[in-house]
């Protein structure tokens, strides 16, 4: 990823979802959405100088050919405005986007009746990972041109490769008066853009509904599945007695094959004034077959009606299946070979987790140490070989008086564990905390009294920035010095987190 140092304010989208935060670059108009382990950047192609100003709902890198604003809408989405200040050399504005590669595109329908979803895209992770809900990175919906007259018009989407376009009809844009915002809107919920579909060409619209069908998506796990599993269906509609149970069958040639969960409890899709629509849970288990990794077709055996939300994917596979209670141990329709996939490309708002078989719990005390027991006090007796360098107060004479104000510093630096500081110092305190990206800062200020006439009621500091604390070499490059030298610590300040390994 390129370095456009990112502003240490983030905007922070989707709190009751997946939480989602879009950063932006300090000195060019980037933004990056952050939603799982490989993020999404998008990089205008402007080399001018901005100005910036705003607050944290609005910022506006203000340029001279074209000026940048990025807008906080509610809690779902942002929008990101690119303001021609002056007629452009070309009717297409394109992006740059890092990390493309990890991400699939999906085009939404041109026939589509929201011309604002027509022509979007539906951003999800190549693979997703169980742990990673819906894999649903952000929606790129469709924008609308404004120019200073109030006169609009829609621009269409296109993405080839790793950049993304956006084409302005040359006949309006030729006509139009300065200046021209073109306002694309990222959608960041994790749930499916459509709801609706056309049943038969020239109908009204019906919602998606499924009833004595088992629809199913493909996912891919990389570890077995073991232990009971959290299935989550989006429910966006009511439907009287509606419900169905989560299943997952095993993948043969891209297509699901057998049957490989027992024990699937019913799920309740009603919507009512008492539940409204959202995410439904219930549990499954692996039939004990399931010792494997890869891919395999997760969904729902409905029983009574489901009406979820989707985008429009790949990946889907749907069959009807009417023995109610009896949930089949073979796909319907599979032969051994290739089944007929259904030709809409259902991406539909559901997923499952499950625990594995090691949890750990880790307790971060005060110190240098990852332990799993309490710690009340922290002895560490080591020796430090250093070069001391003493400037007097009377600088010009070198003569060494009652006073001595220095600072003796030593800098070790840890490859792939960040910088490891010590520094003289006069105050002691001890910090901890632990931030939302699962990164670990732990800073430990300590008071040490080092023997020596000279250097009598010196403070020792010990500065740690890290994203991973290995315990036995981390306290092996402390142990490691000639300066005798013991921290004692009265205050012990402890964090269990439970750690489910993935």
């Amino acid at each position: 990823m390129g370095n456009y140092n990112t502003r240490s304010v983030r905007f922070l989208q989707s709190r009751k979802d997946f939480p989602q935060f879009v950063s932006l670059g300090k000195r060019r108009p980037s933004f990056g959405l952050y939603r799982f382990d490989k993020p999404l950047r998008f990089v205008p192609p402007d080399d001018e100088g901005f100005t910036l100003r705003g607050d944290r709902r609005r910022l506006l890198y203000k340029g001279r050919r074209r000026s940048h604003r990025f807008t906080i809408l509610g809690d779902t989405a942002f929008e990101y405005d690119c303001i021609l200040e002056k007629p452009p050399d070309s009717n297409v504005i394109s992006l740059f986007m890092e990390g493309a590669e990890y991400f699939d595109f999906f085009r939404q329908p041109d026939f589509l009746q929201d011309p604002l979803l027509a022509g979007s895209y539906a951003v999800y992770k190549k693979e997703t990972m169980i742990g990673e809900g819906t894999g649903k990175l952000c929606h790129i919906h469709r924008p609308e041109i404004i120019d200073a007259r109030g006169r609009r018009c829609w621009g269409d989407l296109s993405i080839v490769g790793n950049c993304l376009y956006i084409s302005i009809p040359e006949k309006w844009l030729g006509e139009a008066e300065y200046p021209v915002i073109v306002d694309p809107a990222f959608g960041t919920t994790t749930i499916g853009s459509q709801y609706l579909w056309e049943i038969y060409p020239g109908e009204p619209w019906e919602p998606l509904y499924y009833e004595y069908e088992i629809p199913v998506n493909r996912f891919f796990i990389s570890e077995p599945i073991k232990n009971t599993c959290t299935a989550y269906f989006y429910t966006n509609q009511d439907d009287p007695v509606a419900g169905g149970r989560p299943v997952f069958y095993s993948s043969g040639t891209n297509a699901p094959n057998s049957r490989r969960s027992i024990d699937e409890s019913f799920i309740d899709f009603r919507v009512t004034a008492n539940n409204p629509k959202g995410w439904r849970s219930g549990t499954f288990t692996p039939n004990g077959t399931s010792n494997t990794t890869g891919y395999i077709w997760f969904g729902c055996f409905v029983e009574y009606g489901w009406h979820p939300r989707f985008d429009y994917g790949a990946t889907y596979h749907n069959r009807d299946w009417f023995g109610y209670n009896d949930i089949p141990n073979t796909y319907p329709g599979y032969t051994g070979t290739n089944i007929p996939m259904n030709t809409n490309g259902f991406k539909l708002s559901m997923y499952f987790t499950f625990n594995m078989g090691e949890n750990y719990i880790r307790t971060l005390t005060q110190g240098v140490t990852l332990t799993d027991s309490k710690k009340l006090t922290a002895d560490y007796k080591r020796t430090v070989s250093q070069i001391v360098t003493v400037t007097s107060i009377t600088e010009r004479i070198k003569i060494l008086i009652h006073i001595i104000m220095d600072i003796v510093s030593s800098t070790l630096n840890i490859n792939r564990l960040g910088t490891y500081q010590r520094e003289i110092k006069d105050r002691a305190g001890n910090k901890a905390e632990t931030s939302i990206l699962k990164i670990i800062f732990h800073r430990i200020e300590e008071k040490v009294y080092a023997t020596g006439a000279l250097f009598r009621g010196l403070v020792f500091y010990v500065s740690i920035f890290t994203q991973v604390h290995i315990r036995d070499f981390l306290l092996g490059r402390f142990l490691k010095a000639r300066e005798e030298l013991i921290l004692k610590s009265a205050i012990s300040v402890e964090i269990e987190l439970e750690s489910r390994i993935g």
